[in-house]
């Protein structure tokens, strides 16, 4: 699903409400929801269980689950991006920046209340693994000098989960393989803390913001918003960048 300047993508509107659908569904229907908490489960107990190994892994781990960490591994998402937007041809750094200012806006309305009202409207209360399973250990009493998230009352959709792969589904819109594989990575290790930690489910990044991310790809993006993105962004940076820096009409 590429951007361009037509106002709606009619294609990948549906395919992105038909996966999200999909994907909802495996883990409302009974017989394939068991597959789901199983996988949590083991997710759960393999990762959790290496707080148990002694130090120093709980204070690693309860440092990474620390408030100022979101703020570094955020400093390092953007970084990211910005090195994929230089990296390109000099064509492809307008398209890169105007990608980069629609991800920004899609983050902001989804903090600025938009996730709270979805949670609301699936209706879902779901206590994370720490509060739910046995044995889990607890960053909070194995690292109490670190003020570390290791359980949430309602972990359903994953905040994290929902930032960062918004990020890496813009990622993979710009960028080519290189980039890709490296922001799966990197987007990996910044979700691995809240799985330690036991803030998160599996699913909860998997299902919940995997679907939600969908629905946010399928109306920000394949719609009209995205073009008036666009064109905003082609009237500022129009005015500000070099001439050999911007695309041709898409």
């Amino acid at each position: 699903m590429s951007p361009s300047p037509k106002l709606w993508h009619p294609l990948a509107f549906l395919l992105c409400h038909l996966l999200a659908a999909v994907l909802f569904s495996s883990w409302l229907y009974p017989p394939t929801r068991v597959y789901w908490d199983a996988l949590d489960q083991q997710v759960f107990f393999s990762l959790n269980g290496m707080l148990a190994w002694g130090e120093p892994w709980p204070l690693i781990w309860a440092w990474a689950n620390n408030r100022a960490m979101d703020i570094v591994f955020g400093v390092l998402m953007i970084l990211f991006y910005l090195h994929l937007i230089f990296s390109g041809q000099q064509r492809q750094i307008m398209e890169r920046m105007i990608g980069f200012a629609l991800m920004c806006c899609i983050i902001l309305i989804s903090a600025e209340g938009l996730l709270e009202y979805l949670q609301g409207l699936l209706n879902f209360s779901r206590q994370s693994p720490t509060l739910v399973l046995e044995p889990a250990y607890r960053l909070s009493e194995l690292a109490p000098l670190v003020k570390a998230k290791d359980a949430s009352g309602n972990s359903f959709p994953g905040d994290h989960g929902t930032v960062v792969f918004i990020w890496l589904a813009f990622v993979w819109l710009y960028a080519g393989w290189g980039h890709r594989w490296a922001a799966l990575l990197l987007g990996l290790l910044i979700l691995l803390p809240r799985l330690v930690g036991g803030g998160h489910w599996l699913s909860d990044n998997l299902v919940g913001s995997g679907t939600l991310v969908l629905l946010y790809m399928a109306w920000f993006v394949a719609t009209p918003f995205a073009y008036l993105v666009r064109s905003i962004g082609e009237a500022v940076l129009g005015a500000i960048l070099p001439r050999r820096w911007q695309p041709t009409r898409w």
